[in-house]
């Protein structure tokens, strides 16, 4: 086992990652991608280590979401995920004409379902358009909403 450091871009903390050595020596990529999770709202970073165990590139995640085990029937619980708007009106240049609508239609309370039966897309394209928004500073951040 190796230790690496990573800094996490989503919560901004320095963590240390125990890898298997095999992992990075006998992969066929390079810089080999190690995904993991962490933090509290847990979210997934991944980091990029070359075969020298330098950590070349690290991407983060916001959207891991996990539910403690329950005695509620799963049946009964429904998952929305709901883009959240920034405050203020985002600068709408440069973004395609889907990912105006959307920035347009989230107002907190929209599920990515709801938008996918009004733009006619489907519910999957909408919810990976709005991490991009996300990422791209257009909304604040896609909520995970448990009925």
């Amino acid at each position: 086992m190796v230790e690496i450091q990573v800094d996490c871009p989503v919560c901004s903390k320095t963590i240390k990652v125990k890898i298997d050595e095999e992992q990075i020596t006998h992969s066929v990529r390079n810089p080999v991608p190690i995904v993991f999770t962490h933090g509290d709202p847990e979210h997934a970073i991944t980091a990029f280590v070359d075969k020298e165990f330098r950590v070349r590139a690290v991407s983060g995640a916001n959207i891991v979401q996990r539910i403690a085990e329950t005695t509620v029937k799963k049946s009964t619980l429904t998952r929305r995920h709901v883009p959240i708007p920034k405050k203020q009106q985002p600068n709408l240049k440069g973004l395609d004409p889907l990912q105006i609508k959307i920035v347009a239609l989230a107002d907190g309370k929209t599920s990515v379902d709801e938008l996918a039966s009004i733009l006619g897309v489907p519910a999957v394209r909408i919810k990976i358009v709005c991490e991009q928004l996300v990422k791209l500073g257009k909304l604040d951040t896609v909520k995970v909403v448990i009925e």
